[in-house]
């Protein structure tokens, strides 16, 4: 079950920064001949759709119960053994002893419709049952459910905050999160950006990546906390180790450009790569950039083209680099368009790993 990522179901782009991604990016310093950056830390909204994560992304254990015999259960349903760990689960949660771990994990069971008809109303019954156990990972579900108001459960903003509230006693680290965003957007409860900015350092700690980089772009702009670019490019170090996307961006902005960090253009490359395999298209677009003027990769015109085409297929535009994929030779531009073929079908870039054919109008140079 994936219980500390819950967090990274929460997002609509919040812009700290005034602004949405701009349609070209500005240039960090006033050169033609570098990639152009901008650094756009945002935050999500609680309450909305997916963020972009990697489909294969090994996801972390479920908190273990402290039943042993409950975590047969966890154990099947991490097998994907679904009618097995319902019928585990079902019997330590009716059991005398009312294991709350197991009522969430029926809970989890009938809202993804595993091992049992999906059911909503059945869903919310065992959360409800789990949470009044001090069960923290169904107050987090429960109070998920009750701030999106989907699938037939009634919204209840105000519930959800307070099993927000209540998790986060528990250190529940995606409640923190969620529960500081709330803070933050100010519409269910009263904007408070100290208390969010409380909450998202205690998440922060814990170990969530979204609240890691959620706290570094606090740190940055000031808000609710004092401004300290050290401790902000510190915090989206550690979301990045973590492969939060936003984070290796960012982090890979800050280095590229010796902003609180050593500069090392390597470095970025390499973040920027990580964040362009799993699917970020800014990250696509400056490691398209980056390829594109050989700064930290050896230069390759293919690969900057079939970059450019993954950023541009998830609507990012970048008329630089529009104008650039023109100036290539029409080798260059198919032979972009097979890896593009290659890497959109859902193998990898990891897949395509040979180099790309020089480009015949850099070979003839000095």
């Amino acid at each position: 079950m994936n219980r500390g990522r819950r967090a990274a179901t929460l997002a609509l782009t919040l812009a700290l920064t005034g602004g949405a991604l701009a349609a070209e990016p500005r240039p960090a310093a006033p050169r033609t001949d570098v990639p152009s950056f901008r650094d756009m830390m945002t935050l999500p909204t609680p309450g909305s759709g997916p963020a972009p994560q990697p489909a294969a992304k090994p996801q972390p254990a479920p908190e273990a119960p402290p039943d042993p015999r409950a975590d047969l259960a966890y154990g099947a349903y991490q097998r994907g053994l679904y009618i097995e760990a319902f019928n585990l689960a079902k019997a330590r949660a009716e059991g005398p002893r009312l294991n709350a771990p197991a009522m969430t994990l029926l809970g989890e069971l009938h809202a993804k419709g595993q091992g049992v008809p999906r059911d909503m109303k059945a869903a919310v019954g065992w959360y409800e049952r789990a949470s009044d156990l001090g069960d923290r990972q169904a107050m987090l579900e429960l109070g998920l459910l009750k701030l999106r108001g989907e699938d037939g459960v009634e919204r209840d903003p105000k519930g959800a905050v307070e099993l927000f509230q209540a998790a986060g006693e528990l250190n529940q680290p995606a409640a923190l999160y969620n529960l500081a965003l709330l803070k933050l957007q100010g519409e269910v409860t009263p904007e408070d950006a100290k208390s969010a900015a409380a909450d998202m350092r205690a998440a922060a700690k814990l170990g969530e990546p979204d609240a890691q980089y959620a706290y570094a772009v606090l740190l940055k702009e000031g808000r609710g906390v004092e401004a300290d670019l050290d401790q902000s490019v510190a915090w989206l170090a550690r979301a990045a180790a973590q492969d939060q996307p936003a984070a290796l961006v960012e982090y890979g902005i800050a280095v590229f450009n010796g902003k609180g960090i050593p500069k090392d253009e390597d470095e970025a490359a390499r973040l920027f790569r990580r964040a362009a395999d799993r699917g970020n298209a800014i990250g696509q677009n400056r490691l398209a950039r980056l390829y594109a003027h050989g700064r930290g990769v050896a230069r390759d015109p293919v690969r900057a083209a079939a970059w450019h085409r993954m950023a541009a297929a998830q609507g990012l535009v970048d008329t630089w680099l529009e104008g650039y994929v023109q100036t290539l030779s029409d080798a260059d531009r198919k032979a972009a368009d097979a890896l593009y073929a290659t890497w959109s079908t859902g193998f990898g870039p990891e897949f395509a790993a040979a180099p790309a054919a020089p480009s015949p109008q850099a070979a003839g140079k000095p």
